[in-house]
C-alpha cells in the first residue's frame, strides 16, 4: 500500500477502540496483528487507540511507545463509551471513526486527509461502505481491495461474504460530534450505537425526505433489498464505493455466549424504540440543519439509482449483479449454526426473518 499524503496530519485523527482482550475473540495475537497493520497504514501520530489495561503489559515495545493509547476498565466492552472517551481527549479538528478490524483503501485515506483541511464546524459528514471479508480471505489478504470489491460485485462469496453501505466508518468535525452529544452510552456491547448516531447526523444534514418505513430495522444480504433507515443512509455512502473509497472488515470469531454479543438483541430493541420516536419526543435539535445537496433534495428510486451509479462506474449489472443478488450458480452461505445463532441472540429477528426471505 502506498504512503498516504502528509496532508492534514494535525487536523485529522483516526478513532479506533480495541476489543480483542480474550481468546474467544482472537486474543492478544490478533490484537497485536491488527494494531501493527493499521499503524503501518496510518502512522502512529494519526491514530487514537483505546485498549483495556489488562492488555498493556502484553503489547510489544513498538506499540507501547505510542502516546495515544488510552485504557478502558469496562467489564462489557462499550464501543459508544470507548469512542466518546477517545474523542473527548484527542486533539484534532476532524475525526475518522472506524474499528480495529477495518482497513481503509488509499483512496479513502487520501479523501479523508484532503477533506480534513476544508471541513468546518458543520453538520456535514461522510459515511464509507464496508466489505466483510471471509475467514479465508482475511488470512491471505494482501491489500487487493479492488479485487475484493469486484469479486463481490460479480455476485461471488468466496472472498467477501457481505457489505454494509450504512456503516460506522464516519468522517466528521470533532466539535460537531461533541455538540451532538457523541455516541449514546445506553448502548453497551454489540450494535446500535453507530446507527443511532447516524440517525442524528442525518437529521442535521438531510439528503432528502425520510421515507415512511424509515424506522424499520431489517437487515438484508444485498443492498438492493434494503428497507427503512438502512436504505436512507445508503444514499450518503454508495457513491464512495464506486470511487474506491471503502474499508474491508477482517474476519474474527464472534462467540455465541460472549457477554458482548449477547447484548445485541437488547441494543436492537433500544435502537428501534429510539428511531420510532416522534419529533416532539426527540426534543430540540442540537444545532443548524444544513441540507445535503448531493441529490438535489429528492431521493430517486434506490434500486434504479444504484444500478445507474454502478453502470456509470463501468460495472454493467448483467455481469456484476452482486448488489442485487448472488451470481447464478453461487450457493448462499447459510449454515445451520448461523440460524441457530440468530435464534439464540435475537429470537424476534429470527421469527420475523422466517417470513422475509430477503433478510439475513
Amino acid at each position: 500500500m502506498k504512503k498516504t499524503e502528509s496532508l492534514g496530519i494535525e487536523k485529522l485523527k483516526f478513532i479506533t477502540p480495541c476489543f480483542h482482550n480474550d481468546l474467544a475473540r482472537g486474543g492478544v495475537h490478533t490484537l497485536i496483528s491488527r494494531l501493527n497493520e493499521i499503524s503501518r497504514i496510518l502512522g502512529a501520530h494519526r491514530l487514537e487507540i483505546l485498549i483495556s489495561p489488562d492488555m498493556m503489559s502484553l503489547l510489544p515495545s513498538n506499540l507501547l511507545k505510542y502516546r495515544d493509547i488510552h485504557s478502558s476498565h469496562n467489564h462489557i466492552f462499550s464501543p459508544a463509551e470507548a469512542r466518546n472517551t477517545i474523542i473527548k481527549e484527542c486533539e484534532s479538528d476532524q475525526i475518522f471513526i472506524f474499528d480495529i478490524d477495518l482497513l481503509p483503501t488509499d483512496e479513502t485515506l487520501d479523501y479523508a486527509l484532503k477533506k480534513a483541511t476544508s471541513l468546518s464546524l458543520s453538520p456535514e459528514f461522510d459515511m464509507f461502505p464496508c466489505l466483510y471479508l471471509t475467514k479465508e480471505e482475511t488470512e491471505r489478504f494482501d491489500g487487493d481491495f479492488q479485487g475484493c470489491l469486484e469479486s463481490f460485485l460479480r455476485g461471488e462469496n468466496h472472498r467477501v461474504e457481505g457489505i454494509a453501505l450504512a456503516s460506522s466508518c464516519l468522517l466528521m468535525n470533532r466539535e460537531w460530534f461533541l455538540q451532538l452529544g457523541g455516541f449514546d452510552e445506553q448502548f453497551v456491547g454489540h450494535g446500535g450505537e453507530d446507527l443511532e448516531l447516524i440517525d442524528r447526523l442525518t437529521r442535521h444534514y438531510p439528503i432528502g425526505p425520510r421515507p415512511d418505513d424509515y424506522a424499520l430495522n431489517i437487515k438484508a444480504q444485498h443492498p438492493g433489498d434494503y428497507q427503512g433507515f438502512r436504505r436512507y443512509f445508503s444514499y450518503y455512502a454508495l457513491p464512495h464505493l464506486f470511487a474506491g473509497r471503502f474499508l474491508v472488515h477482517q474476519w474474527h470469531p464472534r462467540p455465541l455466549t460472549h457477554p458482548y454479543h449477547k447484548r445485541r438483541a437488547g441494543n436492537d430493541q433500544l435502537l428501534e424504540q429510539m428511531l420510532a420516536r416522534s419529533e416532539a419526543e426527540r426534543g430540540p435539535l442540537k444545532g443548524p440543519v444544513v441540507p445535503c445537496n448531493d441529490l438535489g433534495g429528492e431521493l430517486p428510486d434506490f434500486r434504479e439509482w444504484m444500478i445507474r451509479l454502478q453502470e456509470e462506474a463501468g460495472y454493467p449489472v448483467q455481469e456484476y449483479p452482486g448488489l442485487l443478488r448472488w451470481q447464478d450458480g453461487i450457493k448462499p452461505k447459510r449454515p445451520l449454526w448461523r440460524k441457530l445463532r440468530k435464534l439464540y441472540l435475537n429470537p424476534r429477528a429470527f421469527f420475523r426473518d422466517m417470513f422475509n426471505p430477503r433478510s439475513r
